[in-house]
C-alpha cells in the first residue's frame, strides 16, 4: 500500500466508491500531522560506520538501486531500508497509493483521522538498535539480489491478495523487529477501531502485511467479537 507502482493503483476504482459511502476515513497515521510534525531525532551513520566503509556501501547502493545513502545518514536506517525497497519498484505516480486515497477522501471533506499518532510510530522506530539495521544495509549492498527478489514477491502477493503468505514474508523479513514494527501496531490499530462509533461507517486503510496472521488485525478483531468479510476487488 506505501508504494506508488501504478498495478497497485488499479484497486481505486473499486476503493473510491467505498470511500465515497463511509463517514470517515482511516490511514495508519494522521498524514497532514506526520507532515508538518517536527522532524524526529537525527541519526548520524558515520556513528556506526568508518568513512571507509561509508564510502564502499555508498558507491553499492548507488550503483544497484539509485541510492545515495550519503544524502540519507542523518535518516533512521529503517527509513533507508524502506527507499531502497521503493526504488526496486515502478514509480508510476508522484505519491503512494496510501496517500493518494488519504487525498481523495480529503477532496470529498470526510473527517479524516489516524489509527496511530506521528509521536508513535516515531517512538517505535527510536526503540530499534540503528546498529543492526546499519549491518543489514552492508549486507544488501554486498548482495543486492535478495532483496529485489523479496520486493518483486511481495508486490505480487499484494495483487493476488494473499495476505497470509504477505504477512508471512514481512515478518520474515522483520527478524528481531516483528514485535515492535508488526505485532505491537497491530494491537494499538485494532484496539482503536474496536471502540470505533459503530453507527458510523469507516473506510480503513492499513498496510497490507498488518491484516494476516495470530497477532494480526483480522485475529485481533475477530477475538473482540467482530464479523469480517472480504470483498472482493477487481484487477485489469
Amino acid at each position: 500500500m506505501h508504494i506508488r507502482d501504478d498495478r497497485a493503483y488499479q484497486l481505486c476504482k473499486d476503493l473510491y466508491p467505498l470511500i465515497e459511502q463511509s463517514d470517515v476515513f482511516y490511514a495508519e497515521m494522521d498524514l497532514d500531522e506526520a507532515a508538518h510534525a517536527e522532524a524526529m531525532p537525527g541519526y548520524n551513520i558515520r556513528s556506526y560506520l568508518s568513512e571507509k566503509k561509508l564510502e564502499k556501501v555508498r558507491h553499492q547502493l548507488t550503483k544497484s538501486f539509485g541510492i545515495d545513502i550519503g544524502r540519507m545518514g542523518h535518516l533512521h536506517p529503517l527509513m533507508i531500508m524502506s527507499a531502497v525497497s521503493a526504488s526496486i519498484m515502478q514509480s508510476d505516480h508522484t505519491i503512494s497509493l496510501d496517500e493518494h486515497l488519504w487525498q481523495y477522501a480529503a477532496e470529498l471533506n470526510k473527517p479524516l483521522r489516524g489509527l496511530e499518532s506521528y509521536q508513535e510510530q516515531m517512538h517505535i522506530l527510536q526503540q530499534i538498535d540503528p546498529q543492526t539495521i546499519y549491518n543489514h544495509l552492508i549486507h544488501l549492498a554486498q548482495n543486492p539480489a535478495p532483496i529485489r527478489k523479496q520486493t518483486d514477491k511481495s508486490l505480487d502477493l499484494y495483487l493476488k491478495g494473499e495476505i497470509h503468505h504477505l504477512y508471512m514474508l514481512s515478518k520474515k523479513s522483520m527478524q528481531h523487529m516483528r514485535k515492535l514494527v508488526i505485532y505491537q501496531r497491530n494491537k494499538k490499530m485494532s484496539s482503536v477501531i474496536s471502540q470505533l462509533d459503530t453507527s458510523l461507517r469507516y473506510f480503513i486503510s492499513v498496510g497490507a502485511g498488518h491484516l494476516s496472521g495470530s497477532y494480526g488485525i483480522l485475529t485481533l478483531l475477530k477475538k473482540s467479537g467482530w464479523v469480517c468479510k472480504p470483498i472482493t476487488l477487481n484487477f485489469d
